[in-house]
């Protein structure tokens, strides 16, 4: 009868250990989920900024080339792709002359990385000058 007793006890030992390797598989199960969304949450941030950085990078670049060169018109200033990842950066600038006023428009945009395709983009406009 000893013998019944302790398959009985070793099944249970057995089914208590099971029970506790799926919890903590579960555990860190989602904490890997929750690591990998705070990490993508946190590239997204970084094209974001980054988009920023290149139409802020744009506005300077427009008002440099009017303050050497009135007549100028805009120009597709950068529009390359990193090799490394594969991303690809534009930033486009517009100057429109209308009632008297020079207004630069600058367009900012990056591919998505990775899996998750995506355009990112920043528009600005900037008044370079007025005549009264």
């Amino acid at each position: 009868m000893r013998r019944a007793r302790r398959t009985k006890r070793s099944g249970a030992i057995l089914i208590v250990a099971l029970v506790a390797v799926a919890i903590f598989t579960s555990l860190a199960a989602t904490n890997i989920r929750s690591v990998l969304r705070h990490r993508q949450g946190v590239k997204s941030e970084r094209d974001l900024i980054q988009t920023q950085l290149l139409c802020d990078a744009g506005c300077d670049r427009a008002v440099t080339q009017f303050t050497e060169d009135p007549s100028y018109s805009g120009e597709l200033w950068l529009d390359k792709q990193d090799p490394s990842s594969g991303v690809g950066m534009k930033v486009a600038i517009e100057i429109l002359r209308q009632d008297g006023k020079v207004i630069a428009g600058i367009q900012a945009s990056m591919d998505g990385r990775g899996h998750h395709p995506s355009r990112i983009q920043r528009t600005r406009r900037i008044v370079l000058s007025e005549n009264p």
